[in-house]
């Protein structure tokens, strides 16, 4: 794979990673994201299962991932940022680590790779 492929398959994980670190560092709304959304969970749950959603798709794109050891790396790396995050968020005074939140992190990149992995199964089904 050519340098430019690989800058176009790495930088979108790698700007929205930014932004994930980013909005973790930001000091929360007054009242924060504590509403209660879907099926009882928190809002702020649902924003961590969309946002590690994301970054495991965007992991799976630039990793090719076409296996589930891929895929797996893709979960590990969207896991491992979000654990990173909750650890920065355990410096901040204005922010909380939780376990709660890594687990949504988890679940959220466990469905991002599968998300992928069902979109490319059909991708690669209607080109045969």
């Amino acid at each position: 794979m050519s340098a430019p492929e690989q800058l176009r398959r790495v930088a979108p994980l790698v700007a929205w990673s930014l932004c994930v670190v980013v909005a973790s560092a930001a000091t929360p709304p007054g009242d924060g994201l504590g509403a209660a959304g879907p099926l009882g969970l928190g809002v702020d749950k649902w924003v961590h299962l969309g946002a590690y959603a994301v970054t495991a798709c965007l992991a799976a794109f630039a990793l090719r991932a076409r296996d589930v050891r891929r895929l797996a790396l893709a979960v590990l790396v969207a896991v491992a940022l979000g654990g990173g995050a909750e650890l920065l968020q355990a410096t901040l005074p204005t922010r909380d680590a939780s376990l709660a939140d890594a687990a949504a992190n988890a679940v959220g990149a466990v469905l991002g790779a599968a998300v992928y992995a069902v979109r490319r199964a059909r991708t690669s089904e209607r080109e045969r």
